[in-house]
């Protein structure tokens, strides 16, 4: 059934009359009128549409200009949230809980490229963790390294999600809790006896000795790491370099500077490009740290061959979707790129 414009007036008209009366009504006739547009915005025909529009414009205008004379009270502030939402100025907490459930209303290029060379990845991830698991797990490593590197699968998964449909600072944050979990899971591989102060009571003793740089140094990896530290400046701590990719500085018409923060992601393509290929480099990374975890339980010529061709698969992409761009980026820390790119010419990453 077409709605047209005439029908969707005389519906607006029906629910508005009163309120137009009675303004402490205008909230809940509103709503009704925003509500029924949203349930049938499949069926409005253009005329319909551009009622809408129109309607919007001027009954969010005319209230607004008949509240600024108004003292401030908490109605008064109840009508300009509301006047605000419909001029898409404000926002309910609601849509963007509804938001992630939604199939991809625009797909990223880049990032539709980019899945199955994850998702393969990641199931290759799947398959050595089943083939490591078919013999018995043994002691508190054992234990602590299989946590860590299924764990990993979760972190990915969400990571790409959020990836795709531009949260990239909580991206990000995940892809970050990865590379901890695999330098904890490597770690416990070399020096099983570590697993027993991960597992301990000391919180001191597992901080001195578990963080992030310190397992690294125990790995024989240089401390500072500039990946990890990249993954740590957009996802972590609430940073100027994370709130960089969020706000954009605007010019008012007088003059002043005015700066908008963007909600319900970040508002430039290329960060999503650029947190797709993270995720991807990230479930690389992944992979070979199972395979070098659990080697005696895997199939060597098997591991070879799928980490050669998830390596030729990875490669061009990464150097395209997120080396070259590193490299271009007047943000970015300058070792960046390098790291990325070296770990890209081993191969067969470690």
């Amino acid at each position: 059934m077409t709605i047209t414009a005439r029908d969707f007036q005389e519906f607006a008209q029906q629910r508005l009359s009163d309120a137009f009366v009675t303004p402490s009504l205008f909230g809940e006739r509103l709503k009704e009128v925003l509500d029924f547009a949203v349930a049938n915005k499949s069926s409005l025909d253009d005329g319909a549409k551009a009622y809408y529009d129109k309607l919007l414009d001027g009954v969010s205008t005319m209230f607004e200009q008949g509240l600024a004379g108004v003292a401030d009270s908490p109605d008064k502030r109840r009508m300009l949230r509301l006047v605000a939402l419909t001029k898409r100025k404000h926002h309910r907490a609601e849509n963007f809980l509804k938001g992630l459930g939604k199939p991809l209303p625009v797909p990223f290029a880049v990032a539709e490229a980019g899945k199955p060379i994850f998702l393969d990845t990641l199931q290759s991830v799947l398959d050595f963790l089943f083939d490591a698991t078919r013999e018995d797990q043994h002691g508190a490593a054992q234990f602590a390294s299989l946590s860590m590197l299924y764990w990993t699968v979760d972190e990915l998964t969400v990571a790409f999600y959020l990836a795709e449909r531009k949260y990239t600072t909580q991206a990000y944050s995940h892809l970050r809790t990865v590379y901890d979990l695999l330098d904890k899971a490597e770690l416990f591989f070399q020096e099983p006896q570590l697993a027993e102060v991960w597992s301990g009571a000391d919180k001191r003793k597992i901080l001195k000795e578990l963080q992030p740089g310190a397992v690294r140094t125990k790995l024989g990896k240089p401390k500072f790491d500039p990946i990890y530290d990249f993954f740590t400046e957009r996802g972590m701590h609430g940073t100027f370099g994370a709130v960089r990719q969020r706000a954009v500085q605007r010019e008012r018409s007088r003059g002043n500077p005015s700066v908008a923060m963007w909600l319900g992601g970040v508002a430039w393509d290329q960060e999503v490009d650029l947190a797709v290929s993270s995720c991807i480099l990230s479930t690389v990374l992944t992979l070979t740290t199972v395979a070098k975890v659990y080697r005696t339980r895997l199939h060597d010529a098997e591991v070879a061959s799928i980490i050669k061709n998830r390596a030729d698969a990875t490669t061009d992409f990464l150097q395209k979707h997120l080396v070259n761009p590193l490299r271009e980026s007047r943000t970015e820390a300058p070792g960046l790129a390098d790291a990325v790119n070296q770990l890209l010419a081993s191969r067969g990453f470690p």
